[in-house]
């Protein structure tokens, strides 16, 4: 009989699971075009990140996600610290509505909500239709598994070993606590424990007091999934899956005291309901609401608190433009001067992305051509929203002035993203000169630096010119650019010679004239900018 139940249980929430997964994973589809759009445009006032949190998960039907999303986004760049604390926190309410869901009696919904979600599936043409399906169908799943749980566990209503064996989580609540953390961090999924736990309710087997510690434990053990998406991501990544452990810990920290300390478990339980599924949602949603509402204001504390756990600099970049307002675009002239310090932001991280490339030739760490990658990254995401907000602006009626100076930005826009890439690409032939144990003669090394140096001169006069409007700068980078032209034609001389001679190596050889191509391109380009800006 044994056997039997566990076996029935296991598919069960097998099939419960897998309906989350699919309805959660078919709503993301259905959702993700906007929805990174929508976070990033939101998070900007502290009380909307809750909200997003919230709304976010009560659409994709997963904290997890949402958490593992933030996660990603705070990696990218995309999002600060305390806006991802506040978009976990809401997630952690968004949360809840599952358990709703499944409190009440949805047996006979079942095999209709699934019958239904595979005729969207099949008979589907477009992909929309088939996700929509997708979607109804795991519902289907979900409330199929659910079932397929109490009606397994119908036998143990009269086993009273199994019912005293439930009852040392009401006695011994730190042991209920770390059942709810070992099982939420197994199913890496925090609806799937309480699911169980209102299956056990529905035929009799656990009581709210035995219930709650589990549930308790249930809040911690879900924060498993964002620690292990932190892994190997940037330190402020790190912090926020660790602000979400912290915040559940505190959370549950507080309950513990409501409801052992001060004796108001039954006062509690009173105001969550009549029968226990719905007593076991509500508290899932109580403890949540009343976490989050206690500890919200305190997202600036809990900042500081995981930045003294994790100590140390960041290797990313903010990847959003913050200059760019959307209410300027009604005055095109300002919104283009705008656009210019967005530019002007752009051209500093390709500056460093260039210091980068060749410190690695002298510093082998991997962090540096991590800083490098993130900031060619930076570098795509701003120069996007540049070129997607100068779109905006030029649908708005332009003289002759303001629709040059557009088209100029536009250009200068291109101009920067290829010099970031040509950046990046030295770093990936420094590399293969490293990995290839290749080497430069003493003079290809001086012509090498001469060069850089030479670049770097006009990255120096271009940026000095885009922060004071300094035209002198700009006719600066016109006179660099004819001396790096020289520089590069003696150089490319003196390497055939070299060449000629056996003093190069070819295959070095390769790599060292490759580099100074895309120095020489680099200039240029700068060139290009520099000429876009003057008057």
């Amino acid at each position: 009989m044994y056997f039997t139940i566990i076996i029935e249980v296991i598919a069960g929430l097998s099939l419960f699971i897998f309906g989350i997964n699919r309805l959660s994973n078919s709503l993301q589809k259905l959702a993700s075009n906007k929805l990174k759009s929508i976070i990033n445009f939101l998070a900007k006032k502290s009380w909307s990140t809750l909200l997003i949190g919230l709304f976010t998960t009560v659409l994709i039907q997963s904290s997890s996600a949402t958490s593992v999303m933030t996660v990603g986004f705070v990696n990218a760049g995309l999002l600060s610290l305390r806006q991802a604390i506040g978009i976990i926190m809401g997630a952690n309410i968004g949360t809840t509505i599952t358990a709703q869901i499944i409190s009440f009696k949805i047996d006979l919904l079942a095999f209709p909500v699934i019958i239904i979600g595979f005729a969207f599936y099949f008979f589907g043409k477009r992909k929309r239709y088939k996700n929509i399906g997708m979607a109804i169908l795991g519902l289907g799943l979900l409330f199929l598994g659910m079932s397929i749980m109490k009606g397994a566990l119908g036998p143990l209503k009269d086993n009273e070993a199994f019912k005293r064996f439930l009852l040392i989580f009401s006695h011994n609540p730190f042991l209920g606590i770390l059942a709810g953390i070992v099982l939420t961090a197994l199913l890496q999924s925090s609806s799937a424990t309480i699911g169980l736990l209102i299956a056990l309710a529905s035929q009799g087997l656990i009581t709210i007091e035995a219930a709650i510690p589990v549930l308790l434990g249930d809040n911690i053990g879900t924060c498993s999934t964002a620690l292990i998406s932190s892994i190997k991501t940037t330190i402020t990544a790190k912090r926020t899956a660790f602000s979400h452990l912290i915040f559940n810990i505190v959370g549950t920290g507080i309950f513990m005291i409501l409801l052992y300390v001060f004796r108001l478990q039954d006062l509690i339980i009173s105001l969550t309901g009549k029968s226990i599924p719905h007593q076991i949602a509500n508290l899932h949603t109580g403890f949540n609401v009343i976490t989050t509402a206690l500890l919200f204001p305190m997202v600036g504390l809990f900042e500081k608190t995981v930045k003294k756990i994790f100590p140390g600099k960041d290797i990313t970049v903010n990847k959003n433009a913050l200059f760019l307002d959307q209410r300027l675009i009604q005055t095109p002239d300002i919104a283009l001067e705008q656009s210019k310090k967005e530019l002007g932001r752009v051209t500093n991280i390709t500056s460093e992305m260039l210091d980068l490339a060749f410190e690695r030739e002298t510093n082998r760490h991997n962090i540096i051509e991590e800083k490098l990658l993130d900031r060619e990254s930076a570098v795509d995401s701003i120069t996007e929203d540049i070129i997607r907000y100068l779109t905006k602006i030029s649908q708005k009626p332009l003289n002759s002035t303001l629709s040059s100076k557009l088209t100029k930005f536009l250009h200068s826009a291109y101009d920067l993203e290829r010099a970031a890439d040509h950046c990046e690409s030295i770093m990936y032939l420094i590399l293969v000169k490293e990995e290839n144990k290749m080497a430069f003669s003493q003079i290809a090394q001086k012509e090498l630096s001469g060069t850089f140096n030479k670049v770097k001169q006009m990255f120096d006069s271009l940026i000095i010119g885009m922060e004071n409007d300094d035209q002198n700068k700009f006719r600066e980078c016109d006179h660099i650019e004819e001396e790096i032209d020289k520089i590069v034609e003696e150089i490319r001389a003196n390497h055939l010679t070299r060449l000629q001679s056996g003093e190069c190596m070819p295959l070095s050889g390769v790599v060292f004239a490759d580099i100074i191509l895309h120095l020489e391109r680099i200039g240029d380009l700068l060139h290009g900018v520099s000429r876009n800006l003057k008057d």
